[in-house]
């Protein structure tokens, strides 16, 4: 079996001279609900605070650190937000927060061998670490979800008239007074829609009215009109 291992914001902890005592667990979030006690009713009854709401959750991993040496440049390392990947989900990454006090106590005299632990804050969902892309260039054309949950994607749109219409996974945006060939970036997360001129960014949203696209999982219809092309960066989430 190869060694335990994660990566904080882009640095492998075993490039920091630390082992971990045992793999971090791969956890499942806990979907935000309600219990609600009725009376005369057995039981209670769930409520669901919305679709694909999950809770964030706490993931602690067991330092060993040879050599006192490099405790205070670990200290300066483990902290803030950021992205960690974990060894059991390699390909992977999700947000999170180190949170607590990271402490670092000798264990051993003659080996000097330093342990401790960190926690992380992560967020529910969990993103590949390499973003994948699909081009349509025909309202109609089928993008696959491969997530868990229904995904926000960001979209590059180029634009062939002055009103743009783009609906994917029940949900249409429009965007008036648009400029033909002019590329707009729409982030259906961020809810915002941008694009650059003479190197400038400028911020489009007031132009829009209706409902963020969003793909759900599996296969997804793109619809729309006033476009030529679309790169969708799917933006796939996982549990």
């Amino acid at each position: 079996m190869g060694q335990s291992w994660f990566a904080w914001n882009g640095i492998d902890c075993r490039a920091m001279g630390i082992t971990l005592a045992g793999p971090v667990a791969i956890v499942r979030p806990e979907e935000r609900v309600e219990h609600v006690t009725i009376p005369g009713r057995a039981g209670e009854l769930t409520l669901l605070e919305g679709d694909d709401i999950y809770q964030s959750y706490i993931q602690t991993a067991e330092l060993q650190v040879r050599g006192g040496f490099r405790v205070r440049e670990i200290y300066n390392w483990l902290k803030g937000a950021g992205e960690v990947i974990f060894h059991g989900e390699p390909d992977r990454k999700q947000k999170a927060r180190i949170i607590g006090a990271v402490t670092l106590d000798k264990h051993s005299r003659n080996l000097d061998i330093w342990t401790g632990n960190v926690q992380f804050y992560c967020e529910p969902f969990k993103e590949k670490l390499i973003t994948e892309t699909v081009t349509v260039t025909s309202s109609g054309a089928s993008v696959r979800n491969n997530g868990d949950v229904t995904s926000k994607p960001k979209l590059t749109v180029t634009a062939s008239g002055t009103t743009v219409k783009v609906k994917s996974g029940g949900k249409e945006l429009t965007i008036t007074g648009a400029t033909s060939s002019t590329v707009y970036t729409v982030d259906c997360d961020s809810h915002t829609v941008t694009h650059l001129s003479s190197g400038t960014l400028v911020n489009d949203t007031k132009l829009t009215s209706g409902e963020w696209p969003q793909l759900l999982p599996g296969a997804n219809s793109v619809t729309g009109s006033g476009w030529s092309s679309i790169v969708i960066d799917r933006r796939e989430r996982f549990l």
